[in-house]
C-alpha cells in the first residue's frame, strides 16, 4: 500500500522524479501514526487510506509554512488547518461507529 500511496500523492502533486520521495515518504509516516491512533488500529484500513493521501497532500503543500494559520502570495491566499485530520473528522467517526460498534474504544474528538 506504500508504494500506491506514494505515486498517488505523486501524480496529483505533479511530481515526477524521486528527489522528494524521502519527504512525502516522513509526511505520509506521521499522517498515518496519527490516524492510527485515532481510530485506534494498528493499521489504517484500505477503505481510510484516500484519508493519509489527501491529508499527507495538504501537510506537504504546507512545508516551510509550519505554524502558520493563513499565507499570501502575489493575489493568492491560502488558509491552513491546524490538524491535518480535521477534515476527515465525521469519516473517521463514522468509520470508528460503523467498524468498532462493538469495542469500548470510546470516541474521539477535536480540540
Amino acid at each position: 500500500m506504500a508504494e500506491q500511496t506514494l505515486s498517488a500523492i505523486k501524480t496529483v502533486l505533479g511530481i515526477d522524479g524521486n528527489e522528494q520521495d524521502d519527504v512525502i515518504d516522513q509526511v505520509t509516516q506521521l499522517i498515518t501514526s496519527r490516524l492510527k491512533g485515532k481510530i485506534c488500529q494498528k493499521e489504517v484500513p484500505d477503505d481510510l487510506n484516500y484519508i493519509v493521501i489527501e491529508a499527507s497532500i495538504s501537510r506537504f503543500n504546507r512545508i516551510n509554512d509550519e505554524g502558520k494559520q493563513s499565507a499570501t502570495e502575489s493575489d493568492v491566499s491560502a488558509t491552513y488547518q491546524i490538524d491535518d485530520l480535521e477534515p476527515f473528522a465525521k469519516d473517521i467517526a463514522d468509520w470508528i461507529e460503523t467498524n468498532d460498534a462493538d469495542s469500548n474504544a470510546g470516541k474521539f474528538r477535536f480540540r
